[in-house]
């Protein structure tokens, strides 16, 4: 099946939220690696044609890219809440720790 074939995606936030982390990477590899082959051998052609060619490539990406930017936004909200866990990880250590160096200090 082409990539111009293929349908398109359920990026909607729900579904997105459903995959795991591993199915998340894989599509937005898949993403990439398809918009990218729109642009492939472009440079390789006469000057003459690279513009049109280019601007043809850039409207038969952006649906992928567009879907690609849904995919991101999840990922970017997951590291996210990974970054915000360990933040408050952090936060009850340093805490715990003072007050347990305090404590031997007040004996």
């Amino acid at each position: 099946m082409s990539g111009q074939a293929r349908k398109r995606v359920d990026t909607s936030s729900e579904t997105l939220r459903r995959m795991s982390g591993k199915e998340l990477e894989a599509l937005y590899e898949d993403f990439h690696r398809r918009v990218f082959a729109f642009y492939d051998g472009i440079d390789k052609l006469p000057a003459s044609r690279r513009d049109a060619a280019q601007a043809a490539a850039r409207r038969r990406a952006e649906p992928l890219i567009e879907q690609a930017r849904a995919v991101h936004q999840e990922r970017v909200r997951r590291l996210r809440l990974r970054a915000r866990g360990w933040w408050i990880a952090t936060v009850v250590v340093a805490v715990a720790g003072s007050a347990g160096i305090a404590w031997l200090a007040l004996r």
